[in-house]
């Protein structure tokens, strides 16, 4: 039976400090508050100069993301406590490129993009993912298994910010 440090988050409550802040500035980015003081200050606190650097990298891998990708992203409403699967993929996503996880982060960005990565995603996740490490901000990879679907996602909890491109 999986131990709950096994099991990915499946609410706000159950994320690390770092992995809050870093899911935090990724919904505020997709839904136009990127550059809100509070996010942009708790990086610069939590990360020194090299807070506002991993902000605008996050900004730029956020915006490419919904630019580019081929698939829509499902992220829960700003200050929602649940967390979708492409969400728990994205934190997936950045926990590889902080383990150096380079073939696993590579599966996650395919995944989020259906298509294959290419350039600014693995440059901004690494820089991100870094940038928390450097910090103390340890990002948890999830087990390779699936663990428990998260609790169910109310309709109007979630919201898709990015839109498709057409094919």
């Amino acid at each position: 039976m999986p131990q709950p440090d096994d099991i990915a988050p499946a609410q706000l409550c159950d994320l690390l400090q770092g992995e809050h802040m870093l899911l935090w500035a990724f919904r505020a980015t997709a839904f136009g508050a990127g550059d809100c003081h509070l996010i942009r200050r708790q990086f610069e606190e939590s990360c020194g100069p090299m807070g506002v650097q991993a902000l605008t990298a996050l900004s730029v891998f956020v915006r490419e993301l919904g630019q580019n990708g081929r698939r829509k992203v499902t992220l829960a409403a700003p200050g929602s406590y649940r967390m979708t699967r492409d969400e728990q993929s994205i934190l997936a996503l950045f926990a590889a490129a902080q383990a150096e996880d380079y073939t696993r982060m590579e599966a996650h960005l395919a995944w989020l993009l259906a298509d294959q990565p290419r350039a600014p995603f693995p440059a901004a996740a690494c820089l991100v993912a870094q940038a928390l490490e450097m910090h103390g901000f340890v990002l948890r990879l999830p087990p390779v298994e699936a663990g428990p679907a998260p609790a169910p996602i109310r309709h109007d909890d979630v919201v898709t910010p990015f839109r498709r491109r057409a094919s």
